[in-house]
């Protein structure tokens, strides 16, 4: 339902910036760079966290909930920037609320970041490690002749 919800939110402010600029024939792209690379950004972040959290769903993983805030922070960045092309002063407000509340969101994760840093970067040492050891391993055998 989140995703219907969000969908209808960027359409409606997607249709209101085109009754806004009627005769605009040139690309938001052209006028809005800056926001229009924010909003992919935040698409894009959207659109992986929802697979994210469902894959994590799936396997009942405590990291679920992050995910979800990612997506929830995602989905809310996308409207936002929308909201300054209409609106630039409402825009910029809403960006200074939508950063303290993930500020706010972000420090209540920390513990659960840190950990999937700390998975993360064991998994990442462990890899190198045998693979040091697989290296080490093949220049100590000495060439075998074939037969």
């Amino acid at each position: 339902m989140q995703h219907g919800v969000f969908a209808l939110l960027v359409q409606t402010l997607n249709n209101l910036i085109q009754v806004k600029y009627p005769t605009t024939k040139a690309s938001p792209f052209d006028s809005h760079d800056v926001i229009m690379s924010v909003l992919l950004v935040a698409l894009f972040t959207y659109a992986t966290a929802s697979v994210a959290e469902v894959m994590l769903l799936a396997r009942d993983s405590p990291y679920c909930t992050l995910a979800g805030n990612l997506r929830l922070f995602a989905g809310a960045l996308a409207a936002i920037s929308l909201l300054s092309i209409l609106d630039p002063i409402l825009g910029f407000i809403t960006s200074a609320v939508w950063a303290c509340l993930f500020m706010a969101v972000a420090y209540e994760s920390r513990t659960e970041v840190g950990n999937i840093l700390r998975v993360v970067t064991d998994k990442l040492i462990d890899m190198f490690t045998r693979l040091a050891a697989n290296v080490r391993s093949r220049k100590e055998q000495p060439n075998q002749p074939r037969v």
